[in-house]
C-alpha cells in the first residue's frame, strides 16, 4: 500500500514543492517505501518555473528542488490520503474543492509538524534572509513528520 502525502501552498513554487523535496529525501535517507509525495498549488497560474531564490537555498541546503508548478484539482486532492497546508487560506480552497467527508484528510503544517499554531511565512518576493529562515522551518517541520510516520510505522 501506497500512502499519498500532498503539500498545497499559493502558488506551488515555494514552500509545497521545498516541503515536497525535503520529506522526500528524508524518507528515502530512512529508508522508509510506500509513501508518495507531492504537492500543489490553491492558485492556477500555469506552469512555471519554481521561486528562483527557494531552489537555490533548496541547493545550498542539499536538497534539488525542480519541476513546474502545478494546480489543484479536485481529482489530485482525492488521490492524498494527507494534505498539509501552510495556511487557513489554503485550507478554505481546498474544503471548496473536496467533499465535506474528506476534510478530515487537511492539516496545517505547523499544527501537525512542530504543535503550533499560525501558517508558516510566505517567503515569495521577500528576502534571502527570509527565505533562508522559512526554508529551515519547514525543514525542521518535515523532520518532525518523517520521525511521525516512522513511529507510526
Amino acid at each position: 500500500m501506497c500512502y499519498k502525502i500532498c503539500y498545497v501552498c499559493t502558488g506551488n513554487a515555494c514552500r509545497s514543492p521545498f516541503a515536497e523535496c525535503v520529506t522526500k529525501q528524508l524518507l528515502a535517507a530512512a529508508g522508509m517505501n510506500g509513501f508518495e509525495v507531492f504537492s500543489l498549488g490553491t492558485l492556477d497560474w500555469g506552469e512555471n518555473p519554481r521561486d528562483a531564490a527557494m531552489t537555490e537555498i533548496a541547493k545550498e541546503m542539499g536538497y534539488e528542488m525542480s519541476g513546474t508548478t502545478t494546480a489543484m484539482t479536485r481529482e489530485r486532492l482525492m488521490e492524498a490520503d494527507l494534505i498539509i497546508v501552510f495556511d487557513e487560506y489554503h485550507r478554505n480552497a481546498i474544503t471548496r474543492e473536496l467533499d465535506y467527508n474528506h476534510w478530515d484528510r487537511i492539516v496545517l503544517f505547523n499544527k501537525v509538524a512542530l504543535n503550533e499554531d499560525g501558517p508558516v511565512r510566505d517567503p515569495h518576493y521577500q528576502t534571502a534572509a527570509v527565505y533562508r529562515q522559512v526554508a529551515q522551518h519547514i525543514e525542521n517541520g518535515c523532520k518532525q513528520l518523517v520521525e511521525q510516520w516512522k513511529q507510526q510505522l
